[in-house]
């Protein structure tokens, strides 16, 4: 990894979760762990091509209109979210549990579209969540499906101790359980929810996503877990349905 690459984007992805608010010199140097000297130069460098913009010397930086135009074709995996936003809002309206879509990037995982208002998500990093794939059931499905190389592509950004986990007999078993079944549901003890997860695929029958469906417990109970598992799937098909169409 470039260093100096990585301390410019941990100085964008701390503008960038301040909106139009500039934040001072100061402040990005203890956010980021950068010694004042080192990170003048590197958000100046920025500024120069116009990443990040000097506010005042008072008030600070905040990012500046090159950042905003490398948004300028929509959200991050804006086809799949345009896709599967009206079917998620059935999908919510007819549960009353929080639902989103999670994919992989660079072997993590992150949810792109949410909608949560019972707030039992994580907090997100503006409007991308990022969350542990071995631990969480659309990480889990994400793993499932995965071909060697993607699997391998994956390890390579684990631990040790993490590769060896993934690796396990009986983590293998739980990954073919999930493709035997098509879902997963996963326990949360730490949150009090439960959370299914089924894949969505693409137009060449490939998982490009899982769907998740995060409710509490207080909820729970074999009627509710029917009805979350049956539209559930309704819904993951009706994504895969209209991607074999985009």
């Amino acid at each position: 990894m470039i260093k100096s690459v990585k301390k410019a984007m941990d100085i964008l992805t701390i503008l960038s979760s301040n909106g139009e608010k500039p934040i001072t010199l100061a402040k990005l140097s203890e956010q980021t762990g950068l010694n004042k000297s080192t990170c003048a130069h590197i958000v100046d460098t920025m500024c120069e091509s116009f990443y990040v913009e000097r506010v005042s010397r008072k008030d600070g930086y905040r990012l500046g209109p090159w950042s905003f135009m490398l948004s300028r074709y929509g959200s991050y995996r804006n086809s799949l979210v345009k896709i599967a936003t009206p079917v998620l809002k059935w999908l919510r309206n007819r549960t009353g549990a929080s639902v989103f879509i999670s994919v992989v990037c660079n072997g993590r995982k992150y949810i792109v579209f949410h909608i949560d208002k019972d707030n039992i998500l994580p907090m997100s990093d503006g409007s991308i969540i990022q969350g542990c794939m071995e631990t969480t059931a659309t990480g889990q499905v994400l793993l499932a499906y995965m071909n060697s190389s993607s699997f391998s592509s994956a390890l390579s950004h684990r631990t040790p101790e993490e590769r060896e986990q993934l690796t396990s007999p009986e983590f293998k078993a739980v990954l073919k359980s999930i493709r035997a079944a098509g879902y997963v549901m996963v326990d949360v003890v730490s949150q009090n929810t439960k959370s299914y997860a089924l894949p969505v695929f693409d137009a060449d029958n490939k998982v490009i996503a899982a769907l998740g469906i995060l409710y509490h417990n207080d909820a729970d109970s074999p009627e509710y877990r029917e009805q979350i598992l049956k539209a559930g799937k309704t819904a993951a098909n009706e994504i895969s349905r209209r991607l074999a169409f985009e």
